[in-house]
C-alpha cells in the first residue's frame, strides 16, 4: 500500500493562509502589548508576551511560506 501525499493540503489554500496571517498578526500584537504594558510580574509578562509574539510570528511566516504553523500542529481545540 502506498502513501499518497495530498497535492493541495489545507494549509496551502488561499483563504486559510489569509486567516492564519491575520490571526498571527493579532497574536504578535498581543504579545508585544503584553510584553511592554502587562501588569503582572516581569518574568510572567516578558515570558508570556514573547511566547505569544513567537507563536504569532510563526503563524505569519507559515502563511507566507505556505507551510503548516505550530498552532495547526497541536490539534483541534475545544
Amino acid at each position: 500500500m502506498t502513501d499518497h501525499k495530498n497535492a493541495n493540503p489545507y494549509y496551502s489554500r488561499g483563504l486559510y493562509r489569509v486567516v492564519t496571517g491575520i490571526f498571527g498578526l493579532f497574536l504578535l500584537g498581543v504579545g508585544i502589548y503584553v510584553t511592554f504594558f502587562g501588569v503582572v510580574d516581569p518574568v510572567f509578562r516578558i515570558g508570556g508576551g514573547l511566547l505569544f509574539a513567537l507563536i504569532g510570528g510563526n503563524a505569519i511566516w507559515s502563511a507566507i511560506q505556505s507551510k503548516e504553523s505550530w498552532l495547526s500542529k497541536i490539534g483541534p481545540m475545544p
